[in-house]
């Protein structure tokens, strides 16, 4: 009876739901009327900026006696002068960037007078503002955006207090133009997503509400190594393993967190990297193969230290209700491995392990010496003591769960908090409802939105068996609404600009800096009206990006950025790389976020970024580069000699495998990412008939690659972007697919080893060999492209939105700035979220 009342009341509910989620797309001004903007730019057009296109341009890009003489196949001739549609604009917008950079006319062609370049630039710079904003009240721009997986379980988390994986079965996000996943234009709602959030919404308020008396708590420790059998054979696939220790847990709880201490110190001699503990839990259900997860992976010290690890039980593989027959282990284990600084299992013959070994067949020689009496019998090799090689020693591992500090949990103490009302059972739920929703929505619940909430309550009430299973389901309902899973700013009038909100503008700053709703301080501020005041924000974003939630902002911005998540779609081919462990990547990845966070944190100029005489390196990758560097797998700033260079993002192992295909560099989609990534001037996508070069092909194995790129180039369609694009790459030749430096490319079935040669000539005539010749002309023939680059995807990230021609003005003052101020990311950071596009919806 109650499943029944509450399904047809949770029915109800997201149809209100759905009215409500309407009803905010119509309020932020997403259908509104265009608007009239004065001056008439067609005439100017036709008198001024008409004679100059046809005397400088038309030959090139708009001779139409000529078709197949088009270059780039771009007409300029055939462009609507009114900008009226997307791709016209987007033209005029590519031409205004080549005219401003000096780029068109080409070096060889006829060039335009400064008053000339002047008229074109002015006329062209009006026409997109106008365009942009006719576009923007016609269509509206998005300003209600859903909330990406990573900010929705950031948000439940710092919400309900609990630390739950609320983003693991919800869909991945579609990347935008610009490689960001946080687009509102990308991100959309179906049904399926609607019941997905309230399943996890359930969930999550199960475990932050608590009933009933504590649990009961499972306590387990030893000192020394339960010893059992295990699977030894690879079988379908399945490793076997083979754990220095195993803690047996023959009873444990199914559901909760757990707290594991292990208490051990490290034997390290000869000043060698710090081991590491690899620590993991499943169970033994057969003979085949034992099902885990991994716990963690901790640095282990000389010193006699204690090293804690949490998790959640129901995040681990379990066994079923009934034992398997043949297992020595009828609960969980957790196993603990050692592994040496570069990933290598730590295992010696003399030492007994958790795994018991297998008992040998006799063979008929071994039954002959049994029989003889005087046989020796054979020892087991003497124990070497610890202490003289590189050993881990674990003295005591004790397990907790479920652990509580506390019964019932901080998470319930602030969701159902102590109120003068308490006894007043429709007072109390109206006022546990009005806190929730103002966190939930970020803004202050409307009477009306508490009292629909109270109204559900009431009905569910009435057939639960308790407060609390009530009131979860009704904060359930609260989790699903339209202003929690979006970020709703809404507009007053839809046919002008608006200032947004003190409220919209905390909301800006917390998903921008930390990808999670506001904290306290921040509605603090916006409810006293103050988040307007630009000191007051210069102070708020100094303490968010000191917060360490900031690691959010750094790590989301910095691999959508740069593309960081095309590691894992390369696979490397152990063909060619036999040696390399793929933890690797993940190593690759942090050192890319930990590089761009130090020059961030520290202030200095992002130039750095380009080339430095420093780099951010741990133990596993200072090896794979051949460095010295730390002996943790920490990351450290590490000083670098001239002769083992590797500052700046290109000598990267991020960008070098990222940009290969996983047997050899792909130079091609190395200049494609610096031109997209660090210029901000992607090429154009190829055309679909352009066939891709194959390598093994007989008549191009034996070519070097700038010959093999040079047949490329010999297709018209493909010599018209190419001469602009190869160029970048070629010089990064000296690294292979998995970053590595190498002088040669070592033979391999059909291919000879060919000597490389990293030299390439820049569209601008400029002669580049290797790669610190890049970086260099980088630095100082680039730098401004480069600052507007960090400009443009800053923005883009931190208003979720693709900019349009409507910014270009807020992004010439920023890119001003932020070379002003020497290219530092702080003061960037300050001047955008103060800037009139932060502000504006």
């Amino acid at each position: 009876m109650f499943k029944q009342i509450f399904v047809d009341a949770a029915y109800r509910w997201r149809m209100r739901c759905l009215v409500s989620a309407v009803a905010v797309l119509l309020a932020v001004g997403v259908f509104t009327q265009p608007a009239v903007f004065g001056g008439d730019l067609t005439q100017q057009f036709d008198r001024e900026v008409l004679p100059i296109l046809k005397s400088l341009c038309y030959r090139c890009h708009g001779d139409g006696d000529n078709p197949d003489n088009i270059k780039g196949g771009i007409r300029l001739d055939r462009l609507s002068s009114s900008l009226e549609s997307d791709s016209d604009a987007e033209i005029w917008h590519d031409a205004l960037d080549q005219l401003s950079q000096g780029e068109m006319p080409p070096a060889k062609a006829k060039q335009p007078t400064l008053d000339q370049r002047r008229q074109l630039t002015e006329w062209i710079s009006a026409a997109l503002r106008q365009a942009a904003a006719t576009r923007r009240f016609k269509e509206g721009r998005v300003v209600t955006r859903r909330l990406t997986r990573y900010e929705y379980a950031n948000s439940m988390r710092d919400l309900l207090g609990v630390d739950l994986d609320f983003a693991r079965h919800l869909p991945p996000e579609p990347v935008s133009p610009q490689g960001f996943l946080n687009d509102g234009a990308t991100l959309e709602m179906s049904p399926t997503q609607i019941e997905m959030y309230l399943e996890i919404a359930r969930k999550g308020l199960a475990e932050a509400i608590v009933t009933g008396e504590r649990p009961v708590v499972y306590e387990f420790s030893q000192t020394d190594t339960a010893i059992g059998t295990l699977p030894t054979k690879k079988v379908a696939g399945h490793l076997p393993v083979n754990p220095e220790f195993i803690l047996d847990l023959s009873e444990f709880p199914r559901h909760g967190e757990f707290e594991l201490k292990i208490t051990a110190q490290a034997a390290i001699p000869d000043d060698q990297g710090l081991p590491r503990m690899r620590v993991s839990m499943g169970h033994v259900p057969g003979i085949i193969h034992v099902p885990r997860g991994e716990i963690g992976m901790v640095d282990v010290s000389e010193n006699q230290a204690t090293y804690t690890f949490r998790g959640r039980m129901e995040d681990f593989p379990q066994p079923g209700p009934v034992a398997f027959g043949n297992s020595g282990f009828k609960g969980m284990i957790v196993m603990i491995d050692f592994v040496d600084a570069d990933g290598t299992e730590i295992r010696y013959p003399d030492r007994q392990y958790a795994q018991r070994p297998p008992k040998p067949k006799p063979k008929k020689a071994d039954k002959a010496k049994e029989a003889t009496p005087e046989a020796a019998p054979q020892q087991d090799p003497e124990p070497i003591p610890f202490g003289s090689r590189l050993d881990i020693q674990v003295t005591s591992v004790e397990f907790r769960a479920p652990v509580y500090a506390s019964w019932p949990p901080p998470s319930h103490e602030r969701l159902l908090f102590a109120s003068q009302h308490s006894d007043d059972e429709p007072r109390y739920v109206r006022e546990l409802l009005r806190e929730l929703m103002t966190r939930a929505f970020r803004r202050p619940a409307t009477a009306q939105e508490v009292e629909q909430n109270a109204e559900l309550f009431e009905l569910i009430r009435e057939q639960s068996d308790s407060f609390e299973q009530a009131i979860r389901e009704t904060f359930a309902s609260v989790l699903i609404s339209p202003h929690f899973l979006y970020l709703v700013e809404t507009r007053e009038d839809p046919s002008n600009a608006q200032r947004v909100s003190d409220w919209e503008l905390a909301s800006r700053l917390s998903y921008f800096l930390w990808s999670s709703a506001p904290d306290q301080q921040l509605l603090d501020l916006a409810r006293q009206h103050r988040l307007h005041d630009v000191e007051v924000i210069k102070q708020q974003v100094a303490r968010m990006l000191s917060d360490q939630r900031s690691a959010e902002f750094i790590s989301r911005f910095v691999d959508q950025w740069l593309d960081l998540d095309a590691l894992d779609r390369v696979a490397v081919n152990p063909e060619f790389y036999p040696d390399f462990d793929d933890d690797l990547k993940q190593q690759m990845r942090k050192e890319t976020q930990a590089y761009f966070a130090r020059i961030l944190n520290d202030d200095v100029s992002a130039l750095a970024l380009l080339d430095s005489d420093w780099a951010m390196l741990n133990r596993p990758l200072a090896m794979h580069y051949g460095l010295v560097g730390p002996r943790s797998s920490g990351f450290e700033r590490v000083a670098l000699e001239s002769s083992d260079r590797r500052g700046g993002l290109l000598w990267h192992g991020s960008f070098l495998l990222a940009n290969s295909n996983g047997e050899d560099s792909h130079p091609i989609k190395r200049a494609v990412w610096i031109l997209d990534r660090l210029l901000g001037s992607p090429p154009a996508s190829p055309p679909p008939d352009v066939p891709a070069l194959n390598p093994d092909s007989p008549d191009l194995a034996k070519l070097t690659l700038k010959e093999k790129l040079a047949v490329h180039r010999q297709k018209e369609s493909c010599a018209n972007c190419h001469e602009g694009i190869d160029p970048w790459g070629v010089p990064l030749e000296n690294f292979d697919a998995v970053g590595n430096w190498r002088t040669e490319i070592p033979a391999h079935k059909k291919r000879p080893a060919t000597f490389v040669d990293a030299e390439s000539v820049l569209p601008d005539g400029t002669e580049i060999i290797g790669v610190r010749n890049l970086q260099s002309y980088l630095l100082e023939e680039c730098s401004d492209k480069f600052a507007r680059a960090i400009v443009e995807r800053l923005m883009a990230y931190g208003l979720g939105r693709s900019l349009d021609f409507g910014d270009r003005d807020v992004i010439e003052s920023l890119t001003n700035g932020f070379i002003a101020n020497d290219f530092r990311l702080k003061p960037l950071i300050v001047e955008f979220v103060v800037s009139e596009a932060f502000h504006t919806k």
